[in-house]
């Protein structure tokens, strides 16, 4: 190879070379900023022979604060996501588990968690996650220091029920802890559920497969996080893989699982990598409506 190839070979593969750094760079800062372009999704949940006082209701869903985790951008995530449920005016918030994973980002944290608590008439209520327990595939999980949420005026259910009413309508929010570390008690939550009629039930979990100990009837929605949905995925033709979980049974958004609903939600923050890509974080705002058989 003459001299003049040569050169002209190597400056084709620098070439080659910076254009595939620029689109990884380039790809790198997308899945930063989506990470941060937190959503809000609006559902209708179907509530028939609920009482006509608790027709719509204003519920909203926010999981996997993950604040201390770090390096990310879960905090400022955190902060969008609290705006955009205070926008909705909610009556009741619910928290599904994985809020801290370890010391940094409490104080944050805590001030989010009060904004939502200042402005939820009902209350908001919370379940723990895997990482709150300081069980994670994750490197440097740290139990999440149990003083948060009463200092966040955050109702914490361990297994337990709490009952709540707007005018004439009872609403009972139940919440186990974390099934995946074996700290959830799904029988002691049964046996306290409140089955008079026009009462709304509603279930806290942070694993969506906690659904499938229940019975049709037993509650009118199950809610669940943990898997942000992917958090990074392919969208292939047909399909997304979701590569936060390949096996999860109950992946992201609505499901009808023999007659008993869940709604596995995105999530606010990320673990392990800071990234999100086609996978946006969201804050779930639920309306319910006591005159319809069927979710939205």
């Amino acid at each position: 190879m003459r001299h003049s190839d040569a050169r002209r070979a190597l400056d084709r593969l620098v070439a080659a070379a910076v254009a595939l750094d620029v689109v990884a760079a380039a790809g790198a800062v997308y899945m930063l900023h989506e990470a941060q372009w937190v959503r809000r999704v609006e559902r209708e949940l179907a509530a028939p022979g609920v009482a006509d006082a608790l027709d719509g209701l204003v519920i909203a869903q926010l999981s996997d604060f993950h604040a201390g985790f770090r390096p990310s951008f879960n905090l400022r995530a955190t902060r969008k996501a609290v705006d955009l449920a205070l926008a909705a005016r909610p009556d009741l918030v619910i928290l599904t588990g994985d809020f801290l994973g370890g010391a940094y980002g409490g104080d944050t944290l805590r001030a989010q968690l009060r904004r939502l608590t200042a402005a939820a008439p009902l209350g908001v209520f919370a379940v723990l996650g895997n990482h709150d327990h300081g069980e994670s595939k994750a490197p440097f999980v740290g139990p999440t220091d149990g003083r948060l949420f009463p200092q966040s005026g955050v109702r914490l259910l361990v297994n337990d029920t709490a009952t709540v009413a707007r005018g004439a309508g009872v609403v009972q929010v139940a919440g186990i802890d974390d099934t995946d570390g074996g700290h959830d008690d799904l029988p002691a939550v049964l046996a306290g559920l409140d089955r008079r009629p026009g009462v709304l039930r509603l279930l806290l979990t942070h694993h969506g497969d906690a659904v499938v100990g229940t019975a049709p009837g037993d509650f009118h929605q199950t809610f669940a996080g943990d898997t942000h949905g992917g958090q990074i995925c392919l969208p292939l033709p047909g399909r997304r893989v979701l590569l936060s979980d390949l096996r999860a049974r109950f992946a992201e958004g609505a499901y009808d699982v023999g007659g008993r609903p869940l709604y596995v939600t995105r999530g606010v923050g990320t673990s392990l990598l800071p990234f999100r890509a086609f996978c946006r974080p969201e804050v779930v705002v639920f309306r319910v409506r006591t005159g319809v058989s069927e979710a939205a």
